[in-house]
């Protein structure tokens, strides 16, 4: 716990263990709107509206989808990041209010798109709105200090670190009510019931121990030169007109199938995905990408996510071009 907490900048009494970042996600998004309704935090506004973009995970989406479903009246507001281009802070304030839960994710799971999190929780803070943060994707990859983000929650896992599955974490800023979703014993300082998973929790410390942004530029670098190489091939960069982490590449190429790709080039060794991680083995296609390209369908329908990681060589990703091509010649 206390190296979890270290590589968010936190007191270890301040984080909840979780079984995953899906968890850990909807702890903070279904725990903080219940604690408003709860006798105790009677001085709270009780949630009104919820706040979220277009691109978020599913273990968002849905938290969203069953506080509609709990709460008669509810609003959602769903902000548009066209292009993988963030809503201005003007824009984000607007949708703002005492009684708004904003729940957004730093960096899109899909894409890599970075949402500007600190000027939105400074807008938050503003308007008096409760923000939950999945920083899942964004822990490191990005610097986290939750000593100077104006959040109230945060999510993280293990495996996006390296760490092990079936490992997660939720900060909660002290004094923030947390109504809990398990229920039985007063674990966690009674936010969470149930033994934690110490195995899974030492795994995730000794992960958030190594985790060093030093290697990030070169990273990047590597992405783009992958990035570069694909775009010689006839791909198109998802999200590449707003800010994104060096670590995945997103691409589209029009007129195959991401299904087909996927499959083709798992045979040849190479592992990629059409979407979220949590979603292999399904052929729908990317709901980010339907978002943020409306009026190209068929970007969602021929994507492949690349990921990238400090391990990751120039000969592998060479070698992971050598097989794109016997692929695409296959299928021409």
């Amino acid at each position: 716990r206390a190296d979890i907490a270290h590589a968010l900048g936190a007191a270890p009494a301040d984080v909840v263990l979780a079984s995953g970042g899906t968890e850990a996600c909807n702890l903070g998004v279904l725990g903080l709107a219940q604690a408003a309704r709860a006798p105790r935090d009677a001085g709270l506004s009780p949630i009104e509206r919820v706040v979220t973009t277009r691109i978020e995970h599913p273990a968002v989406v849905r938290a969203v989808e069953r506080l509609s479903a709990q709460i008669p009246g509810l609003e959602r507001v769903w902000l548009d990041v066209p292009r993988g281009v963030p809503p201005s802070v003007t824009a984000f304030e607007q949708a703002l209010s005492p009684a708004t839960l904003v729940a957004l994710g730093w960096v899109n799971h899909e894409t890599g798109t970075v949402l500007p999190i600190s000027e939105y929780a400074g807008a938050c803070v503003r308007a008096g709105a409760r923000l939950v943060v999945d920083a899942n994707q964004a822990l490191g990859k990005l610097p986290i200090d939750v000593g100077a983000l104006d959040a109230d929650a945060l999510a993280v896992s293990a495996p996006k670190i390296g760490g092990p599955s079936g490992a997660g974490a939720l900060w909660v800023r002290r004094g923030v009510a947390l109504e809990p979703r398990m229920l039985g014993g007063a674990q966690e300082r009674g936010r969470r019931a149930g033994s934690a998973d110490v195995i899974a929790a030492a795994g995730f410390g000794a992960a958030a121990r190594a985790v060093s942004g030093e290697h990030a530029g070169a990273v990047t670098r590597l992405r783009d030169a992958l990035e570069a190489a694909l775009v010689a091939r006839g791909a198109v960069v998802n999200g590449a007109d707003g800010p994104r982490v060096g670590t995945v590449t997103n691409v589209s190429f029009r007129g195959r199938r991401s299904e087909l790709l996927v499959a083709a080039l798992d045979l040849e060794g190479v592992c990629v995905s059409s979407g979220a991680a949590c979603s292999s083995g399904l052929a729908a296609p990317s709901p980010v990408l339907r978002a943020m390209y409306p009026d190209e369908p068929w970007r969602a329908t021929s994507a492949l996510r690349f990921s990238l990681g400090p391990g990751t060589t120039e000969a592998e990703v060479d070698e992971a071009l050598a097989c794109l091509d016997r692929v695409l010649s296959r299928s021409a």
